[in-house]
């Protein structure tokens, strides 16, 4: 790698950094750093971090890129429009019978908000939601508190389903093309009817009707596809997810005979081995794992409880990061080290809860735990824990394999967790989808019969098969061989453009449903709205199809879905009220608890053992294909909101790209933003380099779901497309290890929020400015000593803290006084928290470019910080806030007083008096504060906002701020003051426990507290008190009201002493 590089400047080895691991754990001095310019000193990132304001500050300002109407005008405009939107928003009810969560129809007050029970499948998993709605229109989707399994939270896609609903490039009326390229306007019924006209001769030609789905987990939408089968006999179903959990399921039935992989009991697991397994970020079921798992890292409230975690995996995943120990091992040899284990535990050490065949000991006998070991460079000392850890804890422990690992590998570890007797921690709540995926060779067969004219009818059920499916499969070119192509879709995509009608489907806010995804219990789907254009629900359509075409009325499916209950759930559950009854509860939940069922014993299949043939590793790369972090497999890739969350782990924004370890970089002469081919045999993408800390060597990480061609404004342009990489010769649909890559000719720029907003300056040499932004230590410590875990700064023996401050004794506060406590021990870094606060707060979408200028607009920032060398980095993540100091520095330089302490202890912004001095900006250490450079809102970026079906989804309860004005987190302030009326209405008094941020209320692991810090009975003092709770620059004397409580890592070793940045 070149050592003038432009982003990884005088890129060197940990090597020339440590002399030795021992080094790395135990020297209190060593550097914390977010990305390789800051540990490299790149001369360029310290001009910024000094710079006060950008090097573009003083050039003369671009009023081309100016609101075309005064600030004055522009909010007369938005006073108007809103009442305009709110005199009109009764006519958004739906005419059914949608019930509030909290209160009955005819309650219903205008100006209060009202919450209503549902539930999507989104994302990767089923969710009950919460979904806030005022005036009749939905603005914040929570998770439902009461739901079995989502516990009140709702994840990054369904919480975002609000700008998806009011999405101005949503089609709005039917669309017909007699050539499969120029659309025009189509009325419904007339589209109906020539729809029915075609699948009669089709059915009558003996030629297949295909309908092309998701998978496939609503009972009464199977109902609705065998019904259409019985009307349309040539009828077949093809269900597919680009990532799928099919592998998993197949190597399960093959050593159990059931269909369905279990999940995992996160919060009975003492040791869990995550193997490729990103179960805190990408795999199904993530919202219940990151909640159950944080149930085991919650040392206030459980401390003698603490799990430990190990990851063993090629990618950097939010698990790894978020782990106690990890190995980096390159994924196709993975297995290796599991039959080295099962050769240890099931043969060697004895005490196995499985006598083991003969021909399983063959298999493993030539696999040994330190050849292994030896072979891939991995640290023998952490071995040594893996393998203490496992022998102390049978049946607490538990190996999880990721979805994507072949199925050898996937067999393998079943059988280790079964010799190791952990089998108790399986949980056996999943169902099997209702109609299983379709493999490889069924949609070769279905391109096959397509091409050959034996498709009369395709059907894209909500679906984009030609952007999903892998391009060697062809189905661009065999769908244009099809005679009719029908698309329901929300948003123009790659199958729709290629269709003869364009049917526009209902927003799932905006449609009736059921799910069935577990065994204890049925989902419920209900509308918050009428459809807002001219779109109707796509199972309604169908079943409009199967009755004739003149039987269409916006009730058709919900009546479908409710007679459908009646006759087949109802009558099971011996239900003592009516049926009436039963419905409106089901409704007014969002799900229907289903009895218990006893779950039949495992017999472990060991022939299947020996049948499966272990992956060996070949001389090549691996390539690593997984789903996107926020946009899934590119179905939400026009929502900004989801677009401009930063990536997790290498908090990159509005791309993909092909992550690599630093030693590959080197060897192949790249560099972030370099261009490089990574070609899989005669399959070759192009894409930008990152590089990744802590990544496996000769990996290469690659997520899905960009380089959208057709899609929305917002997606298309947007990464680049590596499906062409899925072919049929990976050692699993997602990971290759024949790969190769090569430089490419130009760079791209990749832009990462991470080294934004830096807080710990170069400046500041003197001890007594070294700056204690994270605390950490280990379980060991906390057991034998918490309060040496804090690292206080001293001068010449004296604790910093003792000085006195020039801003003298802090006001007291007689009533409730707010703060905030973050168990740093609980967040993984999931990024909910961000969405929840864009959600909640208005804040805008600005567009890749604006980020670049370090102008988005987040109020949270999600910090993560390296430790240790780049190639075995550890990880931190800590949310910075606004931390609402009771000697803020904002407050005093503010010229026109916008800018204040509130009664109870809030800092505020009066947005109308802010004159955009960002004085404030300059003075606030913790760099949390956002500047409204342009009305983000109006046409300087009118893609993202401009429209009117946007401005609907903004929260009326919190100011719309425009182009001048600065912005910070409020705590909610809008929250606080419902909560303060609602007291007051109730004649009691305000509560702490009376008000839940958004932050707080989206967090899946609980990681955020929120309460009075006056009220000694309020659940926030026992985080105030805790001996390892600290704040953030708490020398500075700023007194902050974040509560942190410090990292703690279970492991064996001493971490560093925390604070020392890279000075």
């Amino acid at each position: 790698m070149n050592k003038n590089s432009e982003l990884t400047k005088g890129v060197i080895t940990s090597n020339d950094l440590y002399d030795t691991k021992e080094e790395t754990y135990n020297n209190k001095d060593v550097n914390y750093w977010r990305g390789f310019r800051e540990l490299y000193n790149d001369p360029e990132f310290r001009k910024e971090v000094e710079s006060e304001f950008d090097d573009d500050a003083g050039k003369p300002f671009d009023t081309s890129k100016l609101s075309a109407i005064s600030r004055r005008k522009f909010l007369a405009l938005l006073s108007a429009s809103a009442a305009v939107a709110a005199a009109g928003c009764s006519n958004y009810r739906d005419k059914g019978e949608i019930v509030p969560f909290n209160q009955k129809p005819e309650n219903l007050v205008e100006g209060n908000p009202n919450y209503f029970a549902s539930t999507f499948q989104i994302g990767g998993e089923e969710i009950g939601v919460l979904v806030k709605s005022r005036e009749g229109r939905p603005i914040k989707v929570n998770g439902n508190p009461e739901h079995p399994v989502s516990k009140g939270k709702a994840n990054l896609a369904a919480q975002a389903t609000v700008l998806a609903l009011y999405d101005p490039d949503r089609i709005r009326e039917p669309k017909a093309s007699s050539d499969k390229n120029s659309f025009s306007t189509i009325q419904w019924n007339d589209a109906d009817a020539k729809i029915i006209e075609t699948l009669r001769a089709a059915t009558t030609a003996g030629k297949e009707i295909s309908i092309f789905t998701s998978s496939v987990i609503s009972p009464t939408q199977r109902k609705l596809f065998d019904d259409f089968i019985q009307q349309f006999p040539t009828t077949k179903i093809y269900p597919f997810e680009q990532v799928n959990n099919s592998v998993k399921n197949s190597a399960w039935n093959k050593i159990y005979g059931q269909n369905i992989a279990p999940a995992v009991k996160w919060d009975e697991a003492k040791v869990i081995v995550a193997l490729e397994c990103d179960f805190l970020g990408l795999e199904d079921g993530k919202t219940e794992a990151m909640r159950l798992f944080a149930k085991n890292r919650d040392l206030i409230n459980n401390p003698d409880n603490y799990s430990r975690l190990y990851s063993i995996e090629g990618s950097t995943s939010l698990t790894g990061l978020n782990s106690d120990y990890r190995l980096r091992l390159r994924t196709d040899a993975i297995e290796e080290l599991i039959l080295a284990l099962v050769n240890e535990f099931g043969v060697k050490r004895g005490g196995s809860a499985l006598s083991l065949e003969s021909g399983i000991v063959s298999k493993v006998s030539s696999f040994n735990i330190n050849a292994v070991a030896e072979k891939y460079g991995l640290d023998k000392e952490v071995i040594g824990h893996l393998v203490k850890d496992l022998d102390a804890n049978r049946g607490t422990s538990i190996f999880v394999a990721g979805a994507s690992l072949p199925e050898s590998t996937q067999i393998s570890t079943y059988l280790l967790n079964e010799i190791l007797g952990n089998t108790k921690l399986y949980s056996f709540d999943f169902k099997q989808d209702l109609t299983p995926l379709s493999t490889t060779a069924e949609l070769a067969d279905l391109s096959g019969k397509m091409k050959g004219g034996q498709v009369g009818v395709f059907i894209n059920f909500d679906s984009n098969p030609v952007f999903d499916l892998p391009r060697n499969l062809g189905m661009a070119e065999a769908i244009m061989n099809v005679e009719t192509v029908i698309s329901f879709t929300e948003i123009d995509n790659e199958t729709s453009i290629k269709s003869n009608y364009v049917l526009p489907c209902n927003n799932p806010l905006e449609s009736w449903g059921d799910y069935n995804s577990r065994i204890s219990y049925f989902g419920l789907q209900q509308p918050l709205i009428a459809p807002l254009f001219n779109t109707r629900q796509k199972e309604a359509v169908m079943l409009n199809w199967m009755r004739g075409g003149n039987n269409f009325n916006e009730s058709i499916y919900h009546q479908y879905l409710k007679d459908n209950w009646q006759q087949n759930l109802y009558p099971t559950l011996n239900a003592s009220a009516s049926f009436n009854d039963f419905w409106f509860d089901a409704l007014h939940d969002g799900f229907v608890l289903l009895p218990s069922q006893t779950q039949e014993s495992l017999q472990f299949n060991q022939s299947a053992v020996i049948q499966a043939q272990p992956i060996k590793p070949s001389g090549g790369k691996v390539v690593l294909l997984t789903r996107n972090y926020t946009l899934g497999d590119g179905k939400y890739s026009n929502n900004g909101w989801l677009q401009e969350l930063p990536h997790p782990v290498s908090k990159i924004v509005w791309d993909n790209y092909a992550a690599i370890s630093l030693a590959t970089a080197t060897a192949n002469g790249l560099d972030s933003n370099d261009l490089v081919n990574v070609s899989i045999g005669d399959r070759t993408v192009t894409l930008p380099v990152f590089v990744q800390p802590s990544m496996a060597d000769d990996v290469i990480a690659i997520e899905l779901g960009c380089g959208r061609s057709s899609g929305g404004k917002v997606s298309e342009g947007t990464g680049f497309d590596v499906v062409p990489l899925i072919g049929n010769d990976g050692i699993s649909p997602w990971v290759y290890n024949n790969a190769s890559i090569s430089k490419a000719t130009g760079t791209y720029e990749l832009v990462s929020t991470q080294e934004h907003y830096p807080i710990d300056s170069p400046k500041f040499k003197d001890i007594q400015f070294k700056r204690r932004i994270i605390q950490q230590g280990t379980y060991k410590q906390f057991k034998s000593n918490p309060k040496d875990i804090v690292d206080r700064v001293e001068v010449e023996g004296i604790d910093l803290r003792e000085f006195p401050s020039i801003n003298g004794e802090p006001i007291k506060y007689t009533g409730v006084k707010w703060a905030m406590a973050i168990d740093l021990n609980k967040c993984t870094g999931c990024g909910e928290c961000i969405m929840s606060c864009n959600v909640e707060n208005n804040i805008p979408v600005v567009g890749k470019d604006q980020v670049a200028n370090k102008r988005a607009m987040q109020w949270i920032r999600l910090d993560r910080y390296y430790f240790g060398t780049p190639e075995d980095a550890r990880a931190n993540f800590q949310p910075m806030l606004c931390q609402h100091c009771d000697f803020a520095p904002c407050e005093n330089v503010c010229p026109v007083v916008a800018t204040t302490h509130s009664e109870d202890g809030l800092n505020g912004m009066t947005y109308n008096r802010c004159v955009g001095t960002r004085y404030c900006a300059n003075n606030c250490p913790y760099k949390v504060r956002r500047f409204n450079y342009f009305n983000f809102r109006h046409e300087f970026n009118d893609y993202h906002y401009h429209n009117d079906s946007m401005q609907l989804a903004m929260n009326p309860e919190v100011t719309v701020r425009s182009r001048g004005v600065m912005e910070k987190c409020t705590f909610c302030v809008q929250r606080v003051m419902k909560a303060r009326q609602d007291a007051i209405s109730a004649n009691r008094e305000l509560k702490g426990t009376d008000v839940i941020t958004a932050c707080q209320e989206a967090c899946p692991a609980n990681a955020i507290t929120f309460g009075d810090m006056n009220d000694k009975s309020d659940p926030i003092q026992a985080y105030r008190n805790s001996d390892i709770a600290f704040y953030s620059l708490e020398e500075v004397k700023v007194r902050p009201n974040v509560t942190y409580i410090s990292q703690i890592f279970n492991i064996e070793e001493e971490v560093p002493k925390a604070g020392h940045h890279n000075d």
